[in-house]
């Protein structure tokens, strides 16, 4: 047991990792008590649905919209420094939203707006964040780990962050939370800031204009027979598998199960679980041989799980699918996220990571979109099928793609 445990955080070894893992641990955090307070406050503000799904989606695109260039950027100059400027960027705007809301004069329109700004951040802060553990940790052994302790940091936030939420919401409102996610980017901007990364000292400011960056960050990806199909593969189960789990949770409880909203908090619960089991069996992992094939399995297991769940009924039956959900989806997205920082050529890895979060995120808010809308015209059942379905072909799909390139090679 002593050897698995040593084993589960190696990359903890390494002194640079150690304090950002600590720093971005907190950051999660407080992302996650601002994601559940601003929700809240936009459905107070409004009572709608439908001022959700906008103020969300609109968040979302921006980012989406703004990560090719992000990801040229981050590979044309220090990811540190720049890392650093979206951290206090990520600052200035939870305090802003802070003291709007304590103050009174928040209204939907400045929500909007700052959930905007918070996408331009983001599109910054996801793919550098994710690019700067290779910088950190070179060993590839140690790579594998960091990136699964990433993902455990982050199912654990998910799990605690919207439940602290919660009860500082109901105790003291909204604006607390804004307040503690403001705070919660300055040990990450501090660490950063005092951090010392071996290869900065070689950095040269790049040749090419920056449109050239941007299109050879496509063509390198497009072109790529490991990074292509695990685009694919992505794409699609972002845009119509994870829109099952961010839509129709609440449908299922209610519908299929005749529960409530301590139905759907135990569904939650149960996938969240399975998401940290799922990190830390990635996290065991000794090295990355193989790690090609643990994205198709784990994508592919979960359009069954997804179709197997829209027949059940059973609340017991339902609490484990949702966990083994759990536990496919961020083996999957780990095994996706290592796989990607392996095989990319280290110039390339700004801008690889930032389509890899364009594929993630950019679908997600599509296809909850789509989803809602054909679940309304059909049914639950159908949209839940059509979901799954489509994972477990792709998953297929990326197979035979990769196949036939190591036919070809």
């Amino acid at each position: 047991m002593r050897i698995n445990l040593e084993q589960t955080f190696i990359a903890l070894q390494n002194f640079n990792y150690r304090r950002y893992f600590v720093a971005n641990s907190i950051s999660s955090l407080g992302t996650w008590m601002q994601r559940l307070g601003m929700s809240w406050l936009v459905y107070k503000l409004t009572g709608s649905a439908s001022w959700l799904g906008i103020v969300t989606f609109f968040g979302w695109f921006s980012s989406f919209l703004l990560m090719p260039w992000a990801g040229a950027l981050l590979d044309s100059g220090s990811r540190r420094k720049i890392l650093v400027a979206s951290q206090l960027l990520g600052f200035a705007q939870a305090m802003f939203l802070a003291a709007m809301t304590y103050s009174g004069l928040i209204n939907v329109n400045w929500l909007l707006v700052l959930s905007l700004l918070l996408g331009l951040v983001n599109a910054f802060d996801m793919p550098g964040r994710h690019a700067f553990v290779s910088d950190m940790v070179e060993d590839k052994k140690m790579l594998a780990n960091a990136i699964a302790l990433n993902s455990i940091s982050f199912n654990l936030a998910r799990l605690v962050g919207p439940a602290l939420a919660g009860l500082v919401v109901a105790k003291l409102g909204e604006a607390p939370c804004f307040l503690m996610n403001s705070l919660s980017f300055l040990p990450m901007a501090w660490v950063l800031f005092r951090m010392k990364i071996a290869s900065e000292s070689a950095e040269r400011a790049p040749s090419e204009s920056f449109k050239t960056r941007i299109i050879e960050g496509f063509r390198y990806s497009a072109s790529h027979p490991v990074i292509f199909p695990a685009f694919i593969l992505i794409s699609v189960m972002s845009l119509m598998g994870m829109s099952v789990q961010m839509v129709l949770m609440p449908v299922i409880a209610d519908q299929h199960l005749g529960g409530d909203a301590t139905t759907l908090g135990w569904l939650v619960s149960a996938m969240g679980v399975g998401a940290v089991v799922g990190a830390f069996k990635l996290a065991l992992r000794k090295n990355v041989e193989g790690i090609e094939r643990l994205p198709p399995a784990a994508f592919g297991s979960y359009g069954l799980l997804t179709v197997a769940l829209a027949f059940s009924r059973n609340l017991t039956i339902s609490l484990l699918l949702c966990a083994l959900m759990g536990f496919c989806i961020v083996f999957g997205w780990s095994a996706s996220n290592t796989l990607l920082q392996t095989v990319a050529e280290k110039r390339m890895l700004s801008r690889v990571m930032s389509i890899y979060m364009m594929c993630f995120s950019g679908m997600s808010p599509i296809g909850s979109l789509f989803m809602g809308w054909f679940s309304t015209y059909t049914s639950t059942t159908t949209a839940m099928v059509l979901g799954g379905t489509s994972c477990f072909i792709s998953a297929v799909i990326y197979a035979i793609m990769r196949r036939r390139a190591l036919l070809s090679s």
